[in-house]
């Protein structure tokens, strides 16, 4: 992770340059015809949106680094199971039960009510959104196990035809 949030920073300045001279062009060449600056807008609007995809990659890897930490904080294994899916889906269901059950208990405290009921919605929002997460990157793992032997060994027959055919 020591090399990932450099990059980052890097990317998400590169994109606030770009976004940032895409919308001085048009006032700064206002004079020049209105379809090169719209061109040039646009190709700056392209350029940004590259190093956009780029930096939410690197906001990716540094959201599953995070995410497993947590989850190894939580006590949850790093296995790659459907059991493992199981579990992140019962965590779901036990958290929107559990917040259920608080909102009446929040609502009863005059003062600070409404703030803890809105804490807690967005707690449980983002424990549900972990989860979830979870749930995904532990599927793409189940999956990609299962296809890459299925893909090598495709490859290795395509290979063993051509060696026999040519």
């Amino acid at each position: 992770m020591g090399q990932i949030l450099p990059r980052l920073i890097a990317n998400v300045a590169i994109v606030l340059v770009f976004a940032g001279m895409s919308y001085l062009v048009p006032w700064a060449l206002n004079s020049i015809s209105t379809e090169i600056v719209f061109l040039l807008e646009i190709g700056l609007l392209l350029a940004a949106g590259i190093f956009l995809v780029r930096a939410l990659f690197y906001v990716l890897m540094i959201t599953d680094n995070i995410t497993g930490l947590f989850l190894r904080r939580l006590g949850i294994k790093e296995g790659w199971s459907r059991q493992r899916i199981f579990n992140d889906t019962i965590y779901i269901v036990a958290i929107i039960l559990v917040a259920a059950a608080l909102f009446p208990l929040l609502r009863n405290l005059s003062t600070y009510g409404p703030l803890l009921q809105e804490t807690t919605t967005y707690a449980a929002l983002g424990l549900i959104f972990l989860f979830v997460y979870d749930i995904g990157r532990t599927f793409y793992r189940i999956t990609e196990s299962k296809t890459i032997p299925v893909a090598n060994r495709i490859s290795y027959s395509s290979n063993d035809e051509e060696k026999t055919n040519g």
